[in-house]
């Protein structure tokens, strides 16, 4: 019964410790998100990754940019 009883205790220890460096790394996570959104390098990222992000020079510039953001 004692063997038992141990066995429990250690699976809750492990699961413990799972749950808690997980928890840990979405802290980590969103804390390193937030500071990306002050720092303005978040915005950056966005702003080169948008596939519209189409600086029209003139009308067909911005007809082409319009098609895409419709066809999005």
């Amino acid at each position: 019964m004692h063997g038992v009883l141990r066995e429990e205790v250690a699976q809750a220890t492990v699961e413990y410790a799972i749950v808690t460096v997980a928890l840990l790394s979405i802290v980590l996570a969103i804390a390193g998100l937030w500071r990306a959104g002050t720092d303005g390098r978040l915005a950056a990222l966005v702003e080169r990754a948008a596939s519209h992000g189409v600086a029209s020079m003139s009308v067909i510039d911005a007809a082409a940019g319009a098609k895409d953001i419709a066809l999005y």
